[in-house]
């Protein structure tokens, strides 16, 4: 199965907010095909501030080998 480049960019994450975030976030994937779990991970990934990676530093040294996204 081939693998074709997709350009994306997430808003920061709402920490206000997440579920509304996550919502739009899947969204945008649906939108550009994105089914791959470890590249919607980086994404979200991508897409936190520094307060927010500083308090899930655990979870970003050691992401899960599987089912990563929400």
């Amino acid at each position: 199965m081939a693998e074709n480049a997709v350009a994306l960019k997430l808003h920061a994450f709402w920490t206000s907010q997440p579920e509304v975030w996550f919502a739009q976030a899947e969204a945008q994937f649906h939108i550009r095909s994105i089914t791959a779990d470890a590249t919607k991970y980086y994404y979200v990934v991508s897409a936190l501030d520094q307060p927010i990676a500083g308090r899930l530093l655990d979870v970003l040294q050691s992401p899960p080998a599987e089912e990563r996204s929400p």
